[in-house]
């Protein structure tokens, strides 16, 4: 009785411990555009501080800004780059092109678990992706070739009125591609304004294998085809849409990677809204290691 006694406690000590031990725990961080927010701190350092000082574990960089001077604010303060946003041009003969600086910053982030977001200006085959995926998978690879001796990651960014818009065709660009380093990502918001809300959990339990990213915020419900961008991004945490189903759903099957907060065109003050939004996300974290105990 006594070893059985013994045994019991064991098994109900490791079924704890193992519940505990289940934690919202992935990288959370700003988007670059949370920085041009109103009442944002001028200059990269005050930024830098700003955003560290609130919780977040790090902010994007973005080809509109030098990447080394944002890299040496977040590295000042201890805060991460784990994305940069970065646009791709391709012609009618499958040749890319993009702003100069693309390599430099990759070769620059050698092991520090950057992630390239790409998105497509591929104006010549947008009524023909049967012909243009190819020919863009093909260039990807190329530069992922290049990418993959430095540790950084290539990841396939849907955004609406672009070549590629959908987590759906992210996945399928990524497989063409088949490399290593090459993955794709569940934009939320664009997932509302280019398909709507309908069916987004099958859409996303689909793409999860290949997720480097989840864009995340707060957002309305209905018919979300037809809504402003000011009813599609919103400070997490607002609007009717259920962003902690989301994410629980992703974290519930087995994702690692990143969650980044999408900040586009939001009207509110800085402070405040990214205050709100890192709330929120800390009350995921809470809801979720308690639900886990269950």
């Amino acid at each position: 009785m006594r070893h059985l006694a013994w045994y019991t406690l064991i098994a109900l000590s490791m079924t704890f411990l193992t519940a505990s031990g289940k934690k919202l725990d992935n990288t959370f961080y700003a988007f670059n555009n949370s920085v041009r927010m109103p009442n944002a701190p001028k200059g990269m350092e005050a930024q830098a501080e700003m955003i560290k000082k609130m919780g977040f574990n790090g902010l994007s960089g973005h080809t509109s800004e030098d990447y080394f001077q944002r890299r040496a604010a977040l590295d000042k303060v201890g805060l991460k780059m784990p994305e940069i946003y970065w646009g791709i041009d391709m012609d009618s003969i499958g040749q890319i092109s993009y702003k100069q600086g693309l390599k430099e910053l990759i070769k620059d982030s050698k092991d520090r678990d950057l992630v390239a977001a790409l998105f497509f200006n591929v104006k010549y085959f947008m009524k023909d992706k049967e012909k243009g995926d190819p020919l863009l998978a093909k260039a990807i690879g190329e530069l992922a070739d290049y990418a993959f001796a430095f540790g950084v990651k290539i990841a396939i960014y849907p955004h609406a009125g672009n070549y590629c818009e959908t987590s759906d065709h992210s996945v399928r660009l990524a497989r063409m591609v088949n490399r290593p380093n090459v993955g794709a990502i569940f934009n939320t918001c664009h997932l509302l304004k280019v398909e709507g809300e309908a069916g987004w959990e099958e859409k996303l339990l689909k793409a999860l294998p290949y997720l480097y990213m989840i864009s995340i915020n707060g957002a309305d419900t209905g018919n979300t085809r037809e809504m402003n961008w000011d009813r599609l991004i919103r400070p997490l945490g607002e609007g009717s849409f259920d962003t902690y189903k989301l994410v629980k759903l992703a974290k519930d099957n087995g994702y690692q990677g990143l969650f980044g907060l999408q900040c586009y065109n939001i009207q509110q003050d800085f402070e405040v809204a990214l205050t709100k939004s890192i709330q929120t996300w800390k009350s995921y974290q809470k809801r979720y290691k308690t639900e886990s105990r269950k």
